[in-house]
C-alpha cells in the first residue's frame, strides 16, 4: 500500500454529487450578486470537467476541487500563521465587516484595506505607520495568500477563532 493512497474514500454518486451542488446553489442564493456571480463562475469552470461518456457528473469535480482548495488553503495558513498581529487583522476585519467577502484573486487585499481607510496612496501616510507598514506587507502576498486571509476573516466574523493568530 501507497503512502500517497488513502483508503478511507466517501462514496460519491450522482445523487450525492447532485445534493452538493443543490446545497451550494441554495446557499448562494441567499446572497448578493457577487455570490451569484461567483456560482455561475463554478458553474463554468465545473462545464466541461465532466465525462456523460464515462458518468462522471460536474458533482465529482467539484468535490475534488474543494478538497484540493481546502489543502492548500490548510497549507498556506500554516505558513501565514503568527506573521500578522492582533491590530494588523483588525485593519482587515474592517475592510469588510461581513461573513461573506466579496474578494476574488485578481483583488488586493492592501487595496481593499486602503479604500476602506480612505487612502489612496501609500505617500498618505507617513513612514513607519502601522497601517502603511501593513498595507507594505500586504502588496507583497500571492493570491491563495490573500485568499487565505480573506478566509480567516471570514471565519472570524463567523463567530470562529482566527486560525493565523
Amino acid at each position: 500500500m501507497s503512502d500517497l493512497h488513502n483508503d478511507a474514500c466517501v462514496p460519491l454518486n450522482a445523487e450525492t454529487a447532485h445534493n452538493l451542488l443543490l446545497a451550494a446553489e441554495d446557499v448562494m442564493s441567499r446572497y448578493s450578486v457577487p455570490e451569484e456571480y461567483a456560482l455561475q463562475r463554478l458553474m463554468e469552470s465545473l462545464e466541461g470537467r465532466e465525462s456523460n461518456a464515462l458518468n462522471i457528473s460536474c458533482g465529482v469535480p467539484m468535490v475534488q476541487a474543494s478538497a484540493r482548495y481546502f489543502v492548500l488553503l490548510e497549507t498556506a495558513t500554516a505558513h501565514l500563521k503568527g506573521r500578522f498581529s492582533s491590530a494588523e487583522f483588525d485593519f482587515l476585519l474592517n475592510a469588510q465587516c461581513t461573513p461573506v467577502w466579496t474578494w476574488e484573486p485578481s483583488y488586493s487585499l492592501a487595496g481593499m484595506v486602503a479604500d476602506a481607510h480612505g487612502i489612496e496612496g501609500l505617500e498618505e501616510l507617513d513612514v513607519g505607520n502601522p497601517l502603511r507598514v501593513f498595507l507594505e506587507r500586504l502588496m507583497t502576498l500571492s493570491p491563495l495568500e490573500n485568499a487565505v486571509l480573506v478566509d480567516a476573516c471570514e471565519q472570524v466574523w463567523r463567530g470562529h477563532s482566527n486560525p493565523l493568530l
